[in-house]
């Protein structure tokens, strides 16, 4: 009866078990390099291929267990698997060199070829580690989980001079957020689609959908919706390969298109040793879907480091349906306030923990409804200098109309006979060597970037004009990153 007793102990324990625990290889999740399998399967079958689950930035192995599932999915569907960390702050180089390395091990371990599925940046970190490190010979196939393959323009915002401040205090500048900058990603993509020799790997799954109002994605779905459909983080766009089996994109946002009971059924016929008859039913297409190029001009940006009391002006134009309005902080308590053209304030912002890039922070932020065309002004108490960005999107039928005039423009200065009748820009040119090192930021008036070193160069574009009815101003503001390789060849798209 005590040996029985001792039995049943044992099991409740094993049971109960974090996976952190379970079959582990090397120490807890967090530590870079280390690795550990999955529970075993109650009925393990060898003609089915381990499955290696990879993170993305900011992120650790226990993503895929901690608050979700997926560990859970891959042993109730009989796969063995095994969960990796890799550096949270770093390149998809290091990054790569780093899971070539593992993959060798754990292809020894379970002698057969992986199927690594990958979130978010842990997507690209594969493909380095394939194409750059040789672990080809190691993996039958990569699923791609809103994968950033071409970047983000939150990293964009992030190193561009209104967005730098506040993200540098966060500590959220590293060479991972470095490397997602739209212009360094098209550089990358530009060397490794051409060495890809085998492309038929690849499978892309992408989210369409980032939350409601105050939701945790609210910030980054609202910044991106005018470069397309997104999942809060991620253009739809930039997580397709061109040569990629694109299967889907789902109502899924950043952080649950990772989640096992929303997403393992949806790709386990991925997993199957010939599932070209699922793939015809389910397939996309195989081309890419373009990455936009146009401009966003439905956003003012304004950052930096405030005094103790912060005021920042923005106009809104006649015709305008909505606004959006965000300040970003430290502080959860310390709420901004705002003052329309006809004196009324408002003062009953929503708060909320804010998401990549700028996690650690808090979002205060209200949407408008037809607000009153003229000056608006956000103002912030704060106890001490601290850094702050402002974010200011507009449902304008003027948007369209600025994108138009800008595309089109020269000068510094234009006119148009429809919306506008006065458009000017001012252009701010931000280099940068590496992710960490700031340097200073250069205003001119023309319409040329100076872009003579090899290395990274924020762009920030500021638009001000009249409408035609001469009586309404306006303002936007356009951010892009461009990347000068050592060739001299630019990568990505001059904002204007």
């Amino acid at each position: 009866m005590k040996k029985l007793i001792c039995i049943v102990a044992v099991m409740l324990f094993l049971s109960s078990a974090c996976y952190a625990y379970a079959g582990t290889i090397g120490d807890e999740p967090g530590t870079p390099g280390k690795w550990f399998k999955g529970d075993e399967p109650v009925q393990k079958d060898e003609s089915k291929p381990p499955l290696v689950f990879v993170h993305g930035i900011n992120s650790s192995s226990s993503t895929w267990f901690d608050r979700n599932d997926m560990a859970k999915q891959a042993v109730l569907n009989g796969y063995e698997s095994a969960f990796i960390d890799l550096y949270p702050d770093q390149d998809m180089k290091k990054n790569g060199k780093l899971l070539a390395e593992k993959l060798k091990e754990i292809y020894d371990v379970f002698g057969r070829k992986l199927i690594v599925i990958g979130h978010s940046k842990g997507g690209v970190d594969t493909q380095s580690a394939l194409v750059y490190h040789n672990a080809h010979p190691y993996v039958e196939k990569v699923i791609t989980l809103g994968s950033p393959h071409y970047g983000t323009p939150l990293a964009d915002l992030a190193y561009s001079k209104g967005g730098s401040w506040l993200a540098k205090i966060l500590g959220q500048k590293s060479d991972a957020l470095y490397s997602l900058q739209t212009g360094l990603m098209e550089a990358f993509r530009s060397e490794t689609d051409k060495l890809e020799t085998f492309p038929h790997k690849y499978v892309t799954y992408s989210g369409s959908e980032w939350g409601t109002f105050g939701g945790v994605l609210y910030l980054g779905g609202m910044y991106l919706k005018s470069f397309g459909t997104n999942d809060g983080a991620v253009t739809v766009s930039s997580t397709k390969l061109s040569y990629a089996n694109n299967i889907l994109t789902g109502k899924w946002n950043h952080n649950s298109i990772k989640n096992g009971t929303s997403m393992f059924p949806v790709f386990q016929h991925q997993l199957l040793a010939n599932p070209a008859n699922a793939e015809n039913k389910q397939k996309e297409n195989l081309t890419q879907e373009p990455v936009t190029t146009e401009l966003n001009t439905d956003s003012y940006v304004q950052g930096g480091e405030s005094e103790k009391d912060k005021t920042e002006a923005f106009y809104v134009e006649e015709g305008t349906n909505g606004l959006s309005i965000q300040w970003l902080n430290e502080r959860q308590e310390a709420q901004p306030e705002i003052i329309a053209p006809n004196g009324d304030v408002l003062t009953n912002l929503k708060t909320s923990e804010a998401s990549f890039p700028y996690e650690g922070a808090f979002s205060h932020h209200v949407q408008i409804n037809k607000p009153v065309p003229g000056k608006w002004m956000i103002r912030s108490n704060s106890e001490k200098r601290t850094p702050y960005l402002l974010l200011v999107s507009f449902d304008s039928p003027l948007n369209e109309e600025i994108k138009a005039e800008a595309a089109k423009s020269g000068d510094a200065s234009t006119h148009s006979s429809g919306l506008i009748k006065r458009l000017s820009k001012k252009v701010e040119t931000f280099y940068f060597k590496d992710a960490r090192k700031d340097h200073p930021f250069k205003t001119t008036a023309s319409s040329d970037v100076q872009l003579k070193k090899e290395g990274a160069y924020s762009v920030t574009v500021h638009y001000t004009g009249l409408t035609a009815s001469g009586t309404s101003a306006f303002n936007r503001t356009v951010i892009r990153t461009l990347y000068v390789d050592q060739h001299g060849n630019i990568h990505g798209d001059i904002p204007y």
